[in-house]
């Protein structure tokens, strides 16, 4: 052993004061990567003020004026602004049908001829008479205006004249009632009926229905009748049209309550010119009364807390952005926008995406694609 040392020790100091001084290079170099790290903050950031900002990159929206209404819904059903049912007055045999299913008329409109053989020769007899009677009664006038007839016989001819005009007057009713005529511009539904077929009042030849306007009609609770009255608006939506949005107004509020239901029923216009809405629709209802302005941010970026409700602002912090925790007082949310009563003011930007992963002071930057106005919010020092 003492001959090993006095061999090799010489080598084996300076082998081993090589190797302590390799490890105090390495660790000096792994303290300052862990530092620079520590000190870079999220996701590789340099700081507030560093190279671009620094921080994640959010979404944000401005605090702006919104309108709210006190809204109220319910359920209605579409019916058409005119509707009827052809049906024919008198029991008879269809002799021509002068429309066929879907056909859009005109108001005037002969729809339906009944079977008139009896009633046109009857009406051309009447027809007859009645002019033989009115020459008689043109002579009986003169003659009583030469003095050669009496006013009894007079009186006599004019009354049979009368008459005979009136039987005439009955003849045409008789045909009129068997000439079904359209008393409304409208689109004819199914035909249920068809030539020769025999047909007695009450009996459905056919629809007609105005469709250009629907009338809703629906219930609201006796507590809420303060907020609606004629030209009020409304929205409405139907299930076959899930995307689309009806707008119309007020026109009717009943006069009675159903002590039953408690309801008063009203009655909305809605404006159909393409004719989209069909009589009979199951439609969802919004009245929005009372309409106001009130800023309003989206509610997505609203955190509901035990102790209330917080955003993140961004406020300007060392050159950068940050965001700023604020405690903010909401009213009324719809439509994916919340009302705000206190905390914030117009024009401040909030964070609406990515705020669960947000914390107080958190360097941040403004996403370039966010909303018109939001990607450069004016930015205020707050104390």
């Amino acid at each position: 052993m003492l001959g090993f040392f006095k061999r090799y020790g010489f080598a084996a100091v300076v082998a081993a004061g090589l190797a302590l001084m390799t490890l105090v290079v390495a660790g000096k170099s792994v303290f300052s990567a862990v530092g620079e790290q520590a000190s870079a903050g999220p996701a590789g950031a340099k700081g507030p003020g560093g190279p671009g900002g620094g921080g994640p990159t959010v979404v944000v929206a401005q605090a702006r004026m919104h309108t709210f209404t006190d809204g109220l819904q319910a359920l209605g059903t579409a019916q058409a602004r005119e509707s009827i049912v052809l049906t024919p007055k008198v029991a008879d045999t269809i002799r021509l049908l002068r429309f066929d299913s879907g056909d859009r008329v005109r108001r005037g409109q002969v729809l339906v001829e009944m079977s008139n053989v009896e009633q046109a020769a009857d009406l051309a007899e009447a027809r007859a008479a009645n002019e033989a009677a009115q020459e008689e009664l043109r002579r009986y006038q003169e003659l009583y205006e030469r003095g050669f007839a009496s006013q009894a016989r007079l009186d006599t001819v004019r009354a049979a004249a009368d008459a005979a005009a009136a039987r005439v007057n009955a003849g045409g009713s008789r045909i009129a009632d068997r000439t079904i005529t359209a008393p409304f511009s409208g689109v004819v539904g199914l035909r249920t009926a068809s030539p020769g077929q025999y047909v007695r009042p009450g009996d459905q030849i056919g629809t007609l229905d105005d469709i250009s306007e629907i009338k809703l009609d629906f219930d609201v609770p006796e507590t809420r009748v303060a907020t609606v009255a004629p030209g009020v608006e409304i929205v409405a939506r139907a299930g076959a049209y899930p995307d689309r949005v009806f707008q119309g107004s007020i026109a009717n509020v009943d006069s009675r309550v159903d002590p039953t239901t408690r309801t008063v029923r009203v009655r909305a216009m809605l404006p159909n010119r393409d004719e989209t809405l069909r009589p009979g629709m199951l439609m969802t209802v919004e009245v929005r009364s009372n309409p106001r302005e009130a800023l309003a941010i989206p509610e997505i970026a609203i955190l509901d807390q035990a102790d209330g409700a917080y955003v993140y602002r961004v406020a300007a912090r060392d050159g950068g952005q940050a965001a700023e925790l604020v405690r903010i007082q909401t009213g009324q949310r719809s439509g994916g926008m919340a009302e705000v009563l206190a905390g914030l003011e117009i024009g401040d930007a909030v964070v609406t995406e990515g705020v669960q992963s947000m914390r107080p002071g958190l360097p941040i930057q403004v996403a370039a694609d966010a909303p018109s106005g939001a990607a450069a919010p004016e930015l205020r020092p707050r104390g």
